[in-house]
């Protein structure tokens, strides 16, 4: 028989060896009370939250009914128009995030800002529209009744009557409204011409077209060079803050109440497969998607506003796409926007 070899535990393992026993027994304890806690707790604190949207959401009075917010770099030679538009269709204020310009953006809002019509915030940093997005609720639920959600390239307008406003307390039910856009190629502008979006670029991707589209694009190609965005089926939404938990680009991504709708008050689901009915009568949005082949060059080497990395693929890619946009001759917006004017 061997003699056992073994050598006594020196005393200070033998006390790392009690505090660990202990330690790893007091974590089990501990854990034994915080799970069942936190599993009570944060179901009613996320009732309580609810709770407070549904109390801030009971009143009556805002100091602006309609209010449009986006954020932009480097959009100075459009920015007035944008404006001008949408103040002409109902819109009372705007919240504007500036995200790293270097023109002359601030001479182009300094008239807005004089009169009290925009509110301009410094947004720095790469990307960020999601997070300036959900600051925009945040900052701004209890000042705006509606928040429209869009991009600098993007004009909201009704084809059912001038005043958005009018439309809107039909809604007043929903947390947010999404609205379908309808897309804009370069009506065959290869530089930028002069004088204003609405009335240079006519032509897009009719209705029909859109409404089975199926143009490979966006974030299944993520981080890919086949990466392009311009979904035919897509859009943006008008918000009812106090019922948002969390916004995305296009809609609401959780809601303390109720459902996103479309303008035919059906619940709306983004990216569905195959054909859909794309409904544009009573909101819609025109989506100046590529402008000039100049202006469609630049926005591609600029990249996504919405992510922190830059997945803007090959420019013949965008190029393809915009190829796509120019099949009717569409001046909806345009009849509206001579009035404005």
């Amino acid at each position: 028989m061997q003699p056992d070899k073994r050598q006594p535990r020196s005393l200070l393992r033998k006390l790392l060896g009690w505090f660990r026993a202990r330690y790893i027994g007091l974590g089990w304890a501990v854990r034994g009370v915080l799970v069942p806690w936190q599993k009570t707790i944060e179901p009613s604190w996320t009732e309580v939250r609810r709770r407070v949207a549904l109390l801030r959401n009971r009143r009556r009075k805002f100091r602006y009914e309609l209010t449009a917010c986006t954020m932009f770099q480097n959009e100075a030679p459009y920015l007035d128009e944008w404006l001008t538009l949408h103040r002409g269709v109902g819109v009372e204020h705007f919240y504007l995030y500036n995200n790293r310009s270097t023109d002359n953006y601030r001479e182009v809002l300094d008239p807005w800002i004089r009169k009290g019509l925009v509110t301009l915030l410094d947004w720095p940093g790469f990307g960020g529209q999601v997070a300036a997005f959900n600051d925009c609720i945040r900052r701004f639920r209890m000042q705006a009744r509606w928040i429209a959600f869009l991009d600098a390239d993007e004009f909201l307008f009704s084809p059912e009557a001038r005043d958005l406003r009018t439309i809107l307390p039909r809604y007043e039910s929903f947390p947010a409204i999404f609205v379908y856009w309808i897309l804009f190629g370069s009506g065959g502008h290869q530089s930028r011409p002069k004088g204003s979006v609405i009335e240079n670029y006519t032509r897009c991707l009719d209705l029909d077209a859109a409404s089975s589209d199926d143009f490979e694009h966006g974030h299944a190609h993520l981080e890919k060079e086949t990466y392009v965005t311009g979904w035919a089926k897509d859009g943006k939404s008008i918000a009812n803050p106090r019922l948002v938990k969390h916004y995305y680009v296009h809609q609401p991504e959780q809601v303390w109440d109720g459902v996103v709708v479309d303008e035919k008050m059906r619940p709306h689901l983004r990216r569905l497969p195959g054909t859909i009915d794309l409904s544009c009568s009573v909101f819609r949005i025109n989506h100046y998607w590529s402008k000039s082949i100049e202006d469609i060059s630049s926005k591609v080497l600029k990249g996504n506003a919405s992510w922190q990395s830059r997945p803007t693929g090959k420019l013949e890619r965008w190029l393809e796409r915009e190829s796509h946009l120019n099949r009717t001759k569409d001046e909806t917006l345009l009849t509206i926007w001579r009035d404005i004017k």
